[in-house]
């Protein structure tokens, strides 16, 4: 996109037209953030299994590592795929140090269908350090929409049915690996499900888009979008 070119005194005036629309989407941002908080809880009735390192089998409430709060990050990585999704990648680069939720009370980990041992793997050659589990074997995927298969669980993709995806030409979310995000909260030994986000509902988690979203070029995206960044030890190669 070519930007017009003005005057210094133009500018300004246009920046600050601007600036009062961004400080509107501050307040409202701030206002829904304030709902989300504010929605209802499901208490859980299941003790879901996650395989660890060293063979470990931990429970849902395991993971909250002590805290009161928990956010999974449904990574796309299925049990016969060689390694994950490349978008979903580009989400876990933008994970932050995890002491800085610890220390607000908070536990992150990442939950995939593969076996732990092909994640484990996978995460060592690019980098990471978040906790990243297997749910093979547990219903914790499909319950929570992040696998989906029809002969488990009817099609739900972002609170949309089967009619509705097809409705708006959301195909690739009628079956298989699906991104998303899901919050649980600890209360008393009882553990609720909070909060769950997918699609393009995980888009502020990416602070490379916030960054180039305040360029002139923008994302500059093709029809993969994240998934068509490179993954860390591609980066490498290239060097």
């Amino acid at each position: 996109m070519q930007s017009q070119v003005v005057t210094r005194d133009e500018w300004v005036a246009a920046r600050k037209a601007l600036l009062q629309k961004e400080k509107d989407l501050v307040r409202a941002r701030d206002a829904l953030s304030s709902e989300l908080r504010a929605l209802p809880m499901v208490k859980l009735d299941k003790d879901y299994k996650f395989h660890g390192p060293e063979g470990s089998v931990v429970i849902l409430e395991d993971l909250f590592g002590g805290k009161d709060q928990l956010i999974v990050y449904h990574f796309m990585f299925g049990p016969d795929a060689e390694r994950g999704c490349k978008g979903c990648a580009f989400i876990g680069e933008h994970i932050p140090d995890l002491r800085h939720l610890r220390s607000r009370n908070t536990s992150m980990v990442v939950v995939s269908r593969a076996p732990f041992d092909k994640l484990d793997a996978w995460k060592k050659k690019i980098g990471w350090t978040f906790p990243w589990y297997s749910s093979e074997g547990s219903d914790f995927n499909y319950d929570f929409h992040a696998t989906i298969d029809p002969a488990v669980r009817p099609v739900e993709y972002n609170f949309s049915d089967a009619a509705e995806l097809e409705a708006k030409g959301l195909k690739w979310n009628l079956a298989g690996e699906q991104p998303g995000l899901s919050v649980f909260f600890r209360k008393d030994g009882v553990v609720y499900h909070t909060y769950s986000s997918y699609s393009r509902g995980l888009d502020h988690l990416l602070g490379t888009y916030q960054l180039l979203d305040m360029t002139p070029l923008g994302r500059q995206d093709g029809p993969q979008g994240p998934a068509e960044f490179q993954l860390k030890y591609e980066y490498d190669a290239e060097a």
